[in-house]
């Protein structure tokens, strides 16, 4: 499955972005704030792992393959002492196939009772809303903060015999960290960045790695572009009958624009 960028959401929403830094630019410059960056992408991840409560194989089983994730966000970094930046994130993470469960599946509180043929929909779509410190901020970069991960998702199985659907709606709290180094003159830079939470029969791993070439297009504003590899792992054992030991990983691209 080949990336797009060029859909009519990534290109409404990179006009959006556009319009809305270029409009904000001289309040952020007579405000003397650090800095304000826009972008937008697409994650190309590939489930695999097991859900329920009998290991149901999401690649194996539900036949879950690499979809395209598109995704946004907006950073805002300031002078103002003692208070936190901010960044806002939010990506629309859906996958859907056909696969056969074996007699005593079970789903949550459903047990399919014969093998049969099945619709899947996974929706992990989430919203991060991160406040965040810069430690370092030279050659080397380095921001330590918190995290609000709002997931607004599903997950559902309808069989012949049975059906059953899961709200995945949860806001979870996670500690979040980045790590960059800018090559001087060059435009490159690269980072590591990511969200983790270990808490009870809950653990959660998102991580990204990846390689920035920024541009100048005026004098007070610059483009990017940016490739990565990103992987989240999900691990629920016994959390409101739902289990999981899952991960989703793959390559992204993403445009942005820097103040």
């Amino acid at each position: 499955m080949a990336f797009s960028l060029s859909s009519p959401l990534h290109s409404g929403l990179f006009t959006a972005l556009t319009v809305t830094a270029l409009t904000i630019t001289p309040v952020f410059a007579s405000a003397d704030i650090v800095g304000f960056t826009a972008g937008i992408g697409t994650w190309q991840s590939s489930p695999s792992g097991n859900v329920g409560s009998t290991d149901i194989s999401l690649d194996n089983t539900l036949n879950l393959s690499e979809e395209n994730a598109n995704y946004g966000f907006i950073a805002l970094e300031h002078p103002i002492p003692l208070l936190p930046n901010l960044r806002l994130a939010r990506i629309d993470l859906q996958w859907a196939g056909q696969g056969v469960v074996p007699a005593g599946t079970r789903l949550d509180e459903v047990t399919f009772p014969i093998d049969q043929a099945v619709d899947v929909d996974l929706d992990l779509s989430h919203t991060d809303v991160t406040f965040y410190y810069e430690v370092l901020d030279n050659l080397v970069d380095l921001d330590l903060g918190i995290s609000a991960r709002i997931f607004d998702g599903q997950a559902s199985l309808v069989g012949s015999t049975e059906q059953e659907q899961v709200d995945l709606d949860a806001t979870i709290p996670l500690l979040y960290g980045r790590a960059g180094i800018d090559l001087p003159f060059s435009g490159l830079s690269a980072s590591v960045s990511g969200n983790w939470i270990n808490v009870n029969d809950f653990n959660l791993i998102d991580w990204s790695a990846e390689i920035n070439y920024d541009f100048s297009i005026a004098p007070t504003l610059e483009a990017g572009l940016s490739i990565g590899y990103r992987s989240m792992l999900i691990e629920i054992d016994d959390r409101d009958e739902l289990r999981a030991d899952a991960e989703f990983d793959g390559l992204f691209v993403g445009l942005r624009l820097v103040f």
